[in-house]
């Protein structure tokens, strides 16, 4: 399902906030966030809705600017499902799969 969240507008917006800031930098300026919450949003990575706002907060950031109206939604099918990456199947060691 697509979510209704402009994710790549968000990350340039935040590293534009954060230009010539460090993440390290940013996470000791801003005690509620931290460095991987920082380093998923620059890269446009998901976000609990938490770390969403929390970001938003600090960095002084409107969160319904980044809501798309209209998100074209996915359908969500056994065919989609089945491409889904998964991780390969390996024997156990105590020998059962």
């Amino acid at each position: 399902m697509a979510d209704p969240f402009d994710r790549e507008r968000f990350a340039a917006t935040v590293r534009r906030r954060l230009d010539g800031v460090s993440t390290r930098q940013a996470a000791a300026t801003w005690p509620t966030l931290n460095i991987a919450m920082i380093s998923r949003a620059r890269n446009g990575e998901n976000l609990t809705i938490g770390s969403f706002l929390a970001l938003c907060k600090a960095l002084r950031l409107r969160p319904f600017d980044f809501h798309v109206d209209g998100a074209k939604r996915r359908r969500v099918t056994r065919k989609t499902i089945l491409q889904q990456a998964v991780t390969a199947s390996v024997t156990c060691e105590t020998g059962g799969n």
